[in-house]
């Protein structure tokens, strides 16, 4: 199968010819000098990885040793999971300007190896143009702003552009091989190397292995028969228009869970049904196509997502007053040998850091950037006084009267209050997304709250510092990766300012309600064959009957309930474990700091790497794609990764060729 690269002619000292995947090497045919590394999984991740490699066997410092690299992938082609074929109302969750697969000096050093467009350079340079509707992308329309959410497949194209570049740099000693398939094997054997098989048979070995899988699928759903309803269920939406085929116009829909993937699910509902919105009077309206289902909107909190505010931020961000490094360092070192506790150690920085953000918005907005300046400086000065808390409730007195009193508290753990009935709720849920999107119509430099909130997002480094590898104890490691973690995708990972003004007008419509309130229960009623929800949480309760029951929500890799062949035999040979096994709410692999995985008796595979996704739970918050201008985490890891397997490499190189020599080689975390 040929591998649609494209246009560019990579060099065949680089690739097999044709960009096909090369036939199988055999196991007994890799020596100590037999040099190369296995990259199982190709999305932005394994793209990284191959980066990395490409650049530093390209450095002087590697010379000219032969090397060999395997991709092993169904698609090959670096898209993952954006898919150049899906519609474009699909949106991505992160603005253009903010995409960039290039790693640059404050992530790599001196071995940047190349620099390129982000996605928002790369699509105007292409001429691509955004249509009236706010999403086509096509050669007609306005032109495309750096702040604008495009559509999720072009990055699909954009990172296989970047592959091709990747491709095309590949040093003459560098074989690049990519094999369309699934691994379903990996087996360590006598001589040190893996022997890894895929779905078709085919048998592939090497020294060293980068497992970057993404976002795994879970075990396959139970039988209708051992399930009831559950030929009535969706557990999963993607690809949507075919997910949903079988739901008829006019028929219901429970659709379970309001953030990315619940907006998503309502977008396919609506515009993928040929509905439109058009503004008549300055309100948005929602017009019907007829083919849509009714839908029913829940969730277990209840509560909206905020949406994403206007990217509208001018100048650096602020260096941070209290949720710093040298804090974070001093926690994790003074906490007792479980870890630290998150609410009676790291949310009070927290908390008093999004204060000391918001007041600097106040005072910007009121005087200005030398006001703002000036309140900095009072604020360090204050800090290192020991003061800092009663120079906050000094400003909390001066800007009251302009802006109101900011209540993190109130803003990371609120409470839907009373709820008499269904149509209260509404009218409470539909008034909150309204004064939310008041407030992200202002953006960053405009809304004084927004500002509080995106300390949870520019900061997110900062919280990794605090809870990778451990760094909390037990219970609250629990609630971090549970319950905190909805928390911080409800308040800065929501949906595009565009999808919460759509869910308003499909409101008003009458073609979306949200009526049940916090945590109603489900039930499949066999008598009527229907689904059954019912509220919990309001005086007077209310119950509605569904067609569907759509599950819109999407988890973490689980290792130990897993629909990946690959992830079930690692599991089962012992050579990879579940991070915190008492733990319920992360799942994903454990790992050490050289993110080697640790196996079942606790030994460590210090020839695999495993990075994204299924590193989630020993480390935080690695389902994204890199951005420019700055330090990113996702191509730090591959590039510690790769430099780690490199000089293990060397190493092994220089042995004697001899099996029990090459069993014996360490490589350095």
């Amino acid at each position: 199968m040929t591998l649609p690269l494209s246009s560019s002619s990579p060099s065949s000292s680089s690739v097999s010819p044709s960009l096909s995947p090369s036939s199988s090497p055999s196991p007994s045919s890799s020596t100590s000098t037999d040099l190369g590394a296995c990259i199982v999984g190709f999305g932005s991740r394994g793209l990284g990885v191959l980066e990395r490699i490409v650049t530093l066997t390209s450095a002087p410092a590697w010379g000219e040793r032969p090397f060999t690299v395997d991709v092993v992938d169904p698609l090959c082609d670096a898209r993952g999971i954006h898919d150049p074929a899906q519609p474009d109302y699909l949106l991505l969750n992160t603005t253009c300007n903010q995409v960039s697969p290039f790693p640059e000096e404050a992530t790599v050093g001196d071995t940047v190896g190349d620099r390129g467009p982000t996605l928002y350079e790369w699509v105007r340079e292409r001429g691509l143009r955004l249509a009236e509707d706010g999403f086509t992308l096509g050669p007609v329309g306005r032109e495309i702003r750096e702040d604008d959410y495009l559509p999720r497949r072009i990055l699909g194209e954009y990172l296989s552009w970047f592959l091709r570049r990747v491709v095309d740099r590949a040093p003459d000693h560098l074989e690049i091989r990519f094999h369309t398939g699934e691994a379903i094997e990996l087996t360590v054997l006598p001589d040190g190397n893996r022997r890894i098989v895929l779905d078709d048979g085919s048998v592939l070995t090497a020294p060293f292995v980068f497992l970057t899988t993404g976002h795994t699928p879970p075990p396959a759903p139970p039988a209708p028969e051992q399930s009831p309803g559950e030929h009535r269920r969706v557990r999963d939406i993607y690809p949507p228009k075919s997910r949903f085929a079988g739901i008829l116009p006019g028929q219901t829909v429970a659709l379970g869970g309001t953030g990315l993937s619940g907006m998503d699910a309502l977008a396919a509902l609506t515009l993928g049904r040929g509905g439109r919105y058009t503004t008549v009077d300055g309100t948005l309206q929602y017009v019907p196509s007829g083919s849509e289902p009714r839908i029913l909107l829940y969730s277990r909190t209840g509560l909206p997502f905020r949406a994403r505010p206007r990217a509208n931020r001018q100048g650096p961000l602020y260096a941070s007053l209290v949720l710093t490094p040298e804090a974070v360092d001093r926690l994790r070192a003074d906490a007792p040998g479980e870890g630290m506790s998150l609410h009676g150690d790291l949310l009070p920085l927290v908390r008093t850091e999004m204060r000391v953000a918001f007041h600097l918005r106040c005072a910007g907005l009121l005087g200005g950037d030398e006001a703002e300046t000036r309140t900095v400086g009072a604020l360090r000065e204050a800090l290192a006084a020991g003061r800092l808390e009663t120079e906050l409730d000094r400003l909390d007195d001066a800007h009251r009267e302009d802006f109101g009193v900011l209540d993190p508290e109130g803003l990371l753990f609120p409470e839907t209050g009373e709820l008499p009935d269904s149509g209260a709720y509404q009218d409470w849920y539909a008034g909150r997304i309204a004064d939310d999107l008041e407030q992200a119509e202002r953006g960053l430099s405009g809304s004084p709250l927004k500002a509080a909130l995106e300390v949870l997002r520019d900061r997110r480094e900062l919280l990794r510092r605090a809870v990778d590898f451990a760094g909390l104890d037990e219970k609250s490691h629990e609630e971090f990766y549970g319950s905190f973690t909805a928390v911080l995708n409800r308040s800065v990972t929501g949906p595009q300012l565009d999808r919460h003004q759509e869910l308003l007008a499909l409101l008003r419509a009458g073609v979306a309600a949200v009526p049940f309130g916090p945590e109603p229960e489900l039930a499949w009623d066999a008598q009527e064959e229907r689904w059954r929800l019912s509220s919990t949480r309001l005086g007077t309760p209310y119950t509605a009957t569904a067609d569907w029951l759509v599950h819109a929500t999407s988890g973490q890799p689980d290792v130990e309930r897993t629909g990946s062949p690959l992830l079930a035999d690692l599991v089962g040979k012992g050579v990879i474990r579940r991070h915190r096994p008492a733990v319920a709410s992360s799942r994903g692999v454990d790992l050490t700091r050289g993110l080697h995985p640790v196996g079942r008796d606790g030994d460590t595979d210090e020839r695999m790497w495993v990075l994204g996704p299924l590193s989630e739970g020993t480390t935080f918050y690695n389902h994204y794609v890199p951005s420019p201008g700055g330090f990113s985490r996702a191509l730090m890891d591959a590039h510690r990764s790769v430099t780690a397997m490199l000089a293990a490499a060397q190493r092994l190189s220089e042995l004697p060729l001899t099996t029990a020599e090459m069993a014996s080689a360490k490589v350095a975390t």
